[in-house]
């Protein structure tokens, strides 16, 4: 595979994922970052900010659906929701699928992800954000929380759909400031779901950050899910204030039907129960 041919996503220090380009490269530098969409036979369409990949055609459904429908479903009837970045518009799409959330907040940093996505790689958004439920707020996530939470507003769901948690423009946003501000901001019955990362790639990461976790939230469970375009495993951790309702399947199953939720591609009821049986390292990892 010829250099030019070819982009290296990185998984971890001393590795990363080759993706033959099918197609030249589409690139923007917006005010806050470089972000670049490409195209490969196995992936299709993908983008990436700043080098790091963040969702492709092939495989978004099986992060997106499981970041919100694992959460939504959980809850017997969610009406607000808010999505930390989310600028490509998938996370709201999804959400958009439970008739009962009534105004779903989008807080993106930059606007330039929103145009970019939208234009090049129109399957992700699917249109969400024409649709009047959905209201978009650019800047950063931290002041459109602390703004929504001095006006007296509070939200069933709060989903983590951002880019690394250590990266300079989001690493304020998995701090245990914001999680105590995200605490603060939810219903009575209200979840946040925010990705760990990856246990293989990045453990001392995905385990830091499930012990903030741990620290504000007195319930909180983990999912493990598979992200090919993220090496993989990939880890996520639904936190709340009150231990949720363990649903068996059958009655997710019915909240399914009742919601006219179909044609999911990757979340399922039982698999929303077996994604939270972890293998022992993981378990080891999180202790």
């Amino acid at each position: 595979m010829k250099q030019s041919d070819a982009v290296v996503v990185p998984l971890a220090t001393d590795i990363g994922l080759a993706i033959r380009r099918q197609a030249p490269v589409h690139e923007t530098t917006s005010a806050c970052q470089h972000i670049a969409v490409e195209r490969s036979a196995t992936f299709g369409r993908l983008y990436r900010l700043d080098g790091d990949a963040m969702a492709a055609e092939a495989d978004e459904f099986m992060l997106h659906e499981s970041l919100v429908h694992l959460p939504a479903l959980s809850h017997p009837g969610p009406a607000s929701a808010l999505i930390l970045g989310g600028g490509d518009g998938a996370s709201a799409r999804e959400l958009l699928k439970h008739p009962s959330v009534m105004r779903i907040l989008v807080a993106e940093l930059d606007p330039d992800v929103v145009r970019v996505v939208s234009d090049k790689i129109p399957t992700l958004p699917a249109g969400a954000f024409d649709n009047p439920r959905v209201v978009l707020r650019l800047g950063d996530a931290a002041d459109t929380l602390r703004m929504a939470q001095q006006a007296g507003e509070r939200f069933d769901l709060i989903l983590f759909d951002l880019t690394e948690a250590d990266d300079p423009a989001c690493a304020h946003l998995h701090g245990d400031d914001f999680l105590r501000l995200c605490a603060a901001s939810l219903t009575p019955r209200g979840m946040i779901h925010v990705q760990l990362g990856s246990p293989f790639y990045q453990p001392h990461k995905s385990a830091a950050l499930h012990q903030r976790l741990r620290a504000v939230f007195p319930s909180v469970r983990t999912s493990l899910i598979s992200v090919p375009l993220y090496g993989g495993p990939w880890l996520l951790a639904c936190a709340s204030l009150l231990e949720p309702r363990d649903d068996s399947a059958a009655s997710l199953d019915t909240r399914l039907a009742e919601r006219r939720i179909t044609g999911l591609r990757y979340y399922n009821p039982v698999l929303h129960h077996a994604s939270q049986v972890l293998p022992n390292y993981i378990r080891e990892l999180l202790a």
